[in-house]
Order: structure tokens, then C-alpha cells, then sequence
């Protein structure tokens, strides 16, 4: 096993002009800049081919960009590298999905920062990889109820997937190259008036993994719709939409990782295998063909016959035959319930009937078990078809629509990429 780790700012400059922040409302502009914003790589390979997992300090970032983050580190690189782009849905950081420019009409995408970010995300990752050293990796889990705490779903059920499961890499001479840790909720903690960029939670993550195991930590979130956020999770004594709270987050997130990881034994990893499959989605949000149309995406996510084609993959260290971390790719906002259980069927859902995915989590085999949100591609929130809420009455006799279906791609969604991973885990 070899293994390196890179990052490169993705930090926006304020004087080019105005930034638009994700989230929340149009016309948001940023102000100043709170702390930097980042693409974080870890490189593995234990073989010939790489593989480079990224973590970006975005909002989210299409396929057509992944694609040009994919092709850049290979004609770089002069050869194959299988690579790895899951933004971390930051609210606090530049619009790269073009739906929260100055009004709902007009993109909030500046093409020269999304440049940048594909260039210094292809240069982290040929960094990593240019980094790789002999190596061991070390795994681990853990869910105290604590983490939870920190976690508010606005909509039933309310169900968390809050386990954190991490991998931490130590060269041969001891000295540590990385920890990669996932979890999962909403970077979005200091709230809609904020206009400072900042990577939110995920900043304290960083500086307190590294400042306690050293090397590069990187960051990738999980299953966030439902939606996972820390907006109405309430802290003692600290106020709500606040750095303070922000940080507070992370460095517990931080903390409980690196305890979690004192006594872990390194595993064996001989290979690994990553399959990806692209899959088409039928797009039944009105809004999405409108915002299509009105070139909000700058031409990305083109559909075809109504439908939109999206990556979904799966991940797999093994040692020999034997799975010991599996990776769930999802190139959206998973609802949790449909990672670890819990779909409920409440009167008033459009599709009372659909048959219930099973939770992807469940399928795997591996003793450690990760999910990427947002992986390679950002598509909205994925929803139970069961639970698909788009038409009144109303989901628990709510008084308005729902806020998810507002954002997702449409009912297919969810029964498509859970069907096509059950396939990806069960193909081998």
C-alpha cells in the first residue's frame, strides 16, 4: 500500500467582482473572507492504478465539472487515475450551481471561479498522488450519542445517519499522511445572513484532525436531505448561527473521530475496486427544466428526452477477497432513512404504495461502511418514492409543500440509485 495527501485553496477573490453565496436566498454577496475554503485529496493505491478521493468546500459541483476535474489529472498525470469529487454542500461558499445569482432568473455561476476550483482540485489530487509513500491504514467507527445532538431534521421521520467512520493513513516511518472522515450534516451553521465565505464546521474539522494526528485531513458528508442540519440543533450556551457554534461542531466531530481512532489496528488493504455506473433520471421538477432553459446551469446537466444522467459508484478496500471498507458513491442529498433505515409511509404521500428501498447501508458487506453525498454530481435531495410528498394534503397535515420536493430531481430518483447500487454491491 502506498498513500498521499494534498490540498489546494479554493478560496474566492472578492475583488474580481461579486461572489453570490449558495443557500439560502439570491443576491447574497459575500463581504469578506472568514477562513479558506479548500479541495482536499487523498491518494491510495495499492496497486497500479490510484485512486484519488477528493473532498471540495463547495456547494456542489455537476458531473460535467467532475469530468473536467477527471480528465485534467489524467492527461497530467499520462495515465489512469480513478478520481473522486464530492463537494461538502457548503452554504457559505460561492454559488457553483448557478440557482442563487442576484435574482431566480440569472446564474449565480462565475466560470472563472469554477475554473478555478476544477484547476486546484486537479492539482491537489496529481499532488496526493505525486505524495504516495509506502503506507498502512488504520479504520474506525463510532456513533456516541452526542452526535446526534448536533444534528436537527425538519422533516418526519427523523432519522440520523450520524455514525462516524473513519480511515487514517501512516507512512511506513510513522509519520501521519492523512484521516479521512465521514459524516453527515448540512455545512450551513452560521445561517442565511452570513456573508463571510467560510467552510463552516467542516474549517474546525480540519485544523483540530491536524493539529491532533498531523497530515491532511479531509472531510467528505454523507446522507444530508432530509434535511440533516445543524440550524436547529441547540448547543448550551452558545448562540445559534454563530462561528462559535460552527466551531464547536467540528472540533467535537474532530475529537470524537481522533478517540475513536487511539487504539484502531491497521488493516490489510492488497486492492481495491471502484465501479461506476451513469444512469438516467427522469426529471419531473418543472423547475429544474425552467432554470435549464434559462441557462442558469451554463449549459451543464443538459437533458435528454426529459431525463438527466447522473454517476453512481461503489468503492471497495479490500484485503484479498475479503471487503473491509465499502463506499457508497451518491451524486446527491440522500435522505438518511434511505441509508440506514427507517422509511416511514404516512397518509397524504403521492405514492403510498411504491415499494420501499432498501437502505443502502444494509446491502454492504464490509465492516466498515461509508456514504459519499453529493459524489462526482449534485442532483437535489433524493427522496423515498413512499414518502414523495408533492401534491396536498400534505405529509402529517403540514401546512405548506414540503422543501424537499421543491429541490429534487423528481420520484424516480430514489428507487433508481438505490436499485443501482444494490447491483454495484452485489455484483461481486
Amino acid at each position: 500500500m502506498r498513500a498521499g495527501a494534498a490540498s489546494r485553496t479554493v478560496t474566492p477573490d472578492l475583488a474580481k467582482g461579486p461572489v453570490f453565496m449558495a443557500g439560502f436566498d439570491n443576491n447574497r454577496r459575500a463581504t469578506a473572507i472568514h477562513d479558506d475554503l479548500f479541495a482536499r485529496c487523498l491518494a491510495l493505491q495499492p496497486a497500479e492504478t490510484p485512486l484519488v478521493i477528493c473532498g471540495v468546500d463547495s456547494i456542489g459541483l455537476f458531473w460535467d465539472d467532475v469530468l473536467r476535474i477527471r480528465q485534467t489529472v489524467k492527461t497530467k498525470l499520462g495515465r489512469n487515475a480513478d478520481v473522486i469529487v464530492a463537494a461538502l454542500h457548503d452554504h457559505q461558499a460561492p454559488d457553483t450551481m448557478g440557482l442563487w445569482g442576484p435574482n431566480a432568473a440569472t446564474s449565480g455561476i462565475n466560470e472563472d471561479y469554477t475554473t478555478l476550483v476544477i484547476e486546484r482540485t486537479a492539482e491537489a489530487a496529481l499532488a496526493a498522488i505525486e505524495n504516495l509513500r509506502p503506507a498502512s491504514i488504520a479504520l474506525a467507527k463510532t456513533h456516541p450519542p452526542e452526535l446526534d445532538t448536533f444534528i436537527h431534521d425538519n422533516r418526519p421521520p427523523d432519522v440520523h445517519d450520524a455514525e462516524l467512520i473513519l480511515l487514517a493513513v501512516t507512512g511506513a516511518d510513522g509519520k501521519p499522511i492523512a484521516t479521512l472522515i465521514n459524516w453527515a450534516n448540512h455545512p450551513e451553521t452560521l445561517g442565511s445572513r452570513n456573508t463571510q465565505i467560510t467552510a463552516d464546521y467542516p474549517a474546525a474539522i480540519y485544523k483540530r484532525l491536524e493539529e491532533r494526528r498531523g497530515g491532511v485531513a479531509v472531510f467528505v458528508n454523507g446522507a444530508v436531505g432530509g434535511m440533516q442540519s445543524p440550524l436547529g440543533a441547540k448547543i448550551a450556551g452558545i448562540p445559534d448561527n454563530s462561528f462559535e457554534k460552527a466551531e464547536r461542531i467540528g472540533q467535537r466531530v474532530a475529537d470524537i473521530g481522533s478517540d475513536a481512532l487511539e487504539h484502531a489496528q491497521p488493516v490489510n488493504i492488497t486492492r481495491y475496486e471502484f465501479q461506476e455506473r451513469v444512469v438516467r433520471i427522469p426529471i419531473a421538477n418543472k423547475g429544474f427544466e425552467q432554470a435549464a432553459q434559462a441557462n442558469i446551469y451554463h449549459g451543464r446537466k443538459p437533458s435528454v428526452d426529459g431525463q438527466t444522467s447522473v454517476p453512481v459508484g461503489l468503492i471497495r478496500l479490500l484485503d484479498g477477497s475479503k471487503p473491509m471498507l465499502e463506499i457508497a458513491l451518491v451524486p446527491g442529498e440522500l435522505y438518511p432513512e434511505l441509508s440506514v433505515g427507517g422509511i416511514q409511509k404516512y397518509a397524504g404521500a403521492d405514492f403510498p404504495d411504491a415499494s420501499q428501498e432498501p437502505a443502502i447501508k444494509s446491502l454492504m458487506k464490509a465492516p466498515y461502511r461509508m456514504l459519499f453525498g453529493l459524489a462526482n454530481d449534485e442532483i437535489g435531495y433524493i427522496i423515498p418514492k413512499s414518502e414523495w410528498d408533492n401534491q396536498p394534503p400534505w405529509l402529517q397535515n403540514a401546512p405548506k409543500r414540503w422543501y424537499g420536493e421543491q429541490n429534487s430531481v423528481g420520484p424516480e430518483a430514489a428507487p433508481i440509485i438505490t436499485a443501482t447500487l444494490k447491483e454495484l454491491i452485489e455484483s461481486k
